[in-house]
C-alpha cells in the first residue's frame, strides 16, 4: 500500500490535500469522499444493544405534517434523531409519550411505538434499529399493528412517511471474529452495548473508500457500522506484528466502541461505509478523517508490537 505525504479528506464532497503535524502518528492514506445525513444531541443517556445473528439497519425518513409512522414494533434497541421538525414519540411501554424536538435525538428500548408529526412542517429524522430478523423488513415497512392499551392512544393507519436512504448489514461476522475479543466461534459475548452520554451528539454518514486507502493507527468514539460495497479489515497490534482481526464483506456490519486499530479496504473494489454514530462533542462539524479528534483520532502513535503503517 503506498504511503502518500499526507492525508486527504473531504469538505462539500471536494478532496483537499492537508499537512501532518505529529510526526509519530501514522495518519490516512488514500482517497476518500463522505456523505452527510445529519446530526443531533443526544437529550439523555441510554444504551444501544445489538445480538448475534441479527440485522442492523440505519435510515432517514420524512414525515410530513400530520403524518404518522402507525403503531410499530421494535425487537431491538432504537435511536432516533430529528434533524428538523419536530415529532411526538408514543410508547407502549409505561403508555408514555414525549416530543423530541429538531437538532436532539433520542434511543428507545425495545417494544411497540409510534411517531407523529402534528407541527406545521416536514420531520426529518435519522433512525438505527438493532436486532431485526436477518434479510427481513424495516418495521416501519408493511401494515401497522392495533394500538396498544393505553389511555389516550389511538390506532391509526400509516400516512405521509416517505423513506430516504437505508442501509442494513448483519452483524454475526463482528461476534464470529474472536481474536479481536468481540467473543468466540460457540457465542460467548452474544451482544454488545454502546453507552451513549446525554449532551453528546448523534450523526449518521457513508464514507466512500477507494481502493488502496488505509486509516492508519487511530481511535474513535462509539458507532453502528454497515458495509454495503466491497471488502474492509481491521489490524491490531498480536503477538509482536500487525494481524488481520476483522475482515467484512458487503451486507455484514460490526459495533464498535472506542479502542485503537487501523483499518483499510482489501481488494481493487471501492468500500462503503455508513456510520451511526454516538457521543460526538456537541457541535463540531461531521467528521472527516483527521478533521475532528473527538471521534477520529490520528495522534496516536502506532503501537510497540507495530510500528509501521501496513504497506
Amino acid at each position: 500500500m503506498r504511503k502518500l505525504p499526507g492525508l486527504f479528506t473531504v469538505f462539500a464532497g471536494v478532496a483537499v490535500l492537508v499537512t501532518v503535524n505529529a510526526a509519530s502518528a501514522t495518519p490516512p492514506s488514500g482517497q476518500f469522499s463522505s456523505t452527510e445525513y445529519g446530526r443531533a444531541q443526544q437529550v439523555e443517556n441510554g444504551k444501544v444493544v445489538a445480538s448475534s445473528n441479527y440485522d442492523v439497519q440505519s435510515s432517514t425518513y420524512t414525515v410530513a405534517p400530520g403524518g404518522n409512522t402507525g403503531w410499530r414494533s421494535a425487537p431491538g434497541t432504537m435511536a432516533l434523531a430529528v434533524t428538523k421538525g419536530t415529532l411526538k414519540v408514543e410508547q407502549a411501554e409505561g403508555c408514555a409519550g414525549r416530543d423530541v424536538a429538531a437538532k436532539t435525538s433520542v434511543v428507545l428500548p425495545p417494544g411497540q411505538f409510534r411517531l407523529l408529526n402534528s407541527g406545521q412542517e416536514p420531520a426529518e429524522l435519522l433512525v438505527n434499529f438493532t436486532d431485526l430478523p436477518n434479510g427481513g423488513g424495516s418495521p416501519l415497512d408493511g401494515p401497522s399493528g392495533a394500538a396498544p392499551s393505553c389511555a389516550g392512544f389511538a390506532a391509526a393507519a400509516p400516512n405521509g412517511v416517505s423513506a430516504g436512504k437505508s442501509f442494513r448489514g448483519d452483524v454475526s461476522a463482528y461476534f464470529r471474529q474472536a481474536h479481536a475479543g468481540h467473543g468466540d466461534q460457540q457465542g460467548a459475548y452474544p451482544t454488545k452495548e454502546l453507552a451513549v452520554q446525554a449532551g453528546k451528539d448523534t450523526f449518521m454518514g457513508t464514507f466512500s473508500l477507494q481502493p488502496g486507502f488505509s486509516t492508519g493507527w487511530f481511535t474513535h468514539t462509539d458507532h453502528v457500522a454497515i458495509l454495503t460495497k466491497g471488502t474492509w479489515a481491521f489490524f491490531e497490534a498480536r503477538d509482536g506484528k500487525c494481524e488481520k482481526v476483522e475482515e467484512y464483506r458487503a451486507g455484514e456490519a460490526w459495533v464498535h466502541s472506542v479502542h485503537r486499530h487501523l483499518g483499510a479496504v482489501q481488494g481493487n473494489e471501492t468500500a462503503e461505509i455508513t456510520l451511526f454514530g454516538f457521543n460526538m462533542r456537541h457541535g463540531d462539524p461531521f467528521p472527516v478523517f483527521d478533521s475532528n479528534p473527538d471521534h477520529f483520532d490520528f495522534s496516536h502513535s502506532p503501537p510497540a508490537d507495530c510500528p509501521t503503517q501496513l504497506r
